[in-house]
């Protein structure tokens, strides 16, 4: 079935269940990757079709500034109000770029964090795995590092994402990553976003290279990249290519719907993301989310507010850690 003919399909189906979250997110997830916000019926279509008329000329610039971004965002509530989108669901990330590639290689990443929390064995194309992180001090510079991202013109289109931190005994609440192949990559897109930061006088952020994902490096503390020297190669047992080869055996994936993330509109999943952020950053006691929450906004599942609010407190203690950390630098 044509993704059209899905759209409307799905369309029909949350008007006359309009609390159907699991459909609701699948609808959101197609309108996000299509490749314009035109033509496209429906409540759900209208509103991302409405969302892409409301942006200003070079919109990822005109929104560093937090005032303009919170009044964009009441207008694009307005929207979601008008459409009748009273439910949403919690989207927790947002990518730009191409569509993730490890060394050539379309990674799926959820399969190999599922294969290393069964087998504690870090698959074999994660040691090719590195990235820029950047931890934003404030919801407010959280937004300001996705929107610099979108304006980071890289060689390679490398992967980039923001998200929300939901895992317990990660640390720090909002995370930025630029994905990379190698420890020399990362640190030329370091210090490639470290000019577009400086550019737009754009404040608030810790940046480092980092190895993989971070449940690697608590298991295996050696699998970590190196700050104060040259990365060494993490010896892997001789044994995890054969474990590794045995799970997977006859699994097949499926090929990316799209080749690039980046678009030139903001969609409505896009909407559920600063949504989604605003009401996590006030669960965890970010002031910097008072602007956003002020403009209310469509309801979030009880579940999602219950899981923040176990967080809560970590991730306030997170916060203030930054925030000395900045602090300390400056002094």
């Amino acid at each position: 079935m044509k993704n059209s003919a899905v759209l409307e399909q799905l369309e029909n189906w949350i008007a006359v269940r309009p609390n159907d979250l699991q459909a609701i997110r699948r609808l959101v997830t197609l309108l996000d990757m299509s490749n314009s916000a035109q033509g496209v019926s429906g409540a759900f279509g209208r509103a991302q079709s409405k969302l892409a008329s409301t942006l200003p000329k070079d919109w990822q610039q005109a929104f560093l500034a937090p005032s303009e971004c919170a009044v964009a965002y009441k207008g694009w509530l307005n929207v979601l109000k008008s459409a009748g989108i009273k439910h949403a669901v919690p989207v927790a990330q947002v990518f730009s770029g191409q569509v993730l590639k490890v060394q050539g290689k379309v990674p799926y990443c959820d399969a190999r964090l599922k294969f290393f929390s069964e087998t504690k064995v870090i698959p074999a194309l994660c040691h090719g795995c590195y990235k820029v992180q950047i931890l934003p001090e404030t919801l407010e510079k959280m937004i300001q590092a996705y929107l610099v991202l979108l304006k980071l013109d890289l060689p390679g289109n490398n992967t980039r994402k923001c998200m929300i931190e939901l895992r317990d005994g990660i640390k720090y609440p909002y995370k930025g990553y630029i994905y990379c192949n190698s420890a020399d990559e990362a640190k030329a897109c370091l210090a490639a976003f470290e000019g577009k930061l400086a550019e737009f006088g754009v404040s608030g952020l810790h940046l480092k290279i980092s190895h993989g994902c971070s449940e690697y490096g608590l298991e295996y503390p050696a699998f970590k990249y190196s700050v104060n020297a040259e990365q060494t190669e993490f010896e892997a047992p001789k044994d995890w290519a054969g474990i590794e080869e045995q799970y997977f055996k006859g699994t097949k994936f499926p090929k990316p719907q799209i080749k690039a993330h980046t678009k030139p509109f903001i969609s409505l999943r896009d909407v559920f993301v600063f949504r989604t952020w605003a009401k996590y950053a006030q669960l965890i006691g970010d002031e910097t989310a008072t602007p956003f929450i002020a403009q209310g906004g469509p309801d979030l599942p009880a579940q999602f507010v219950k899981r923040v609010k176990a967080q809560a407190a970590q991730r306030n203690a997170e916060l203030t850690e930054l925030a000395a950390m900045s602090q300390g630098a400056a002094g």
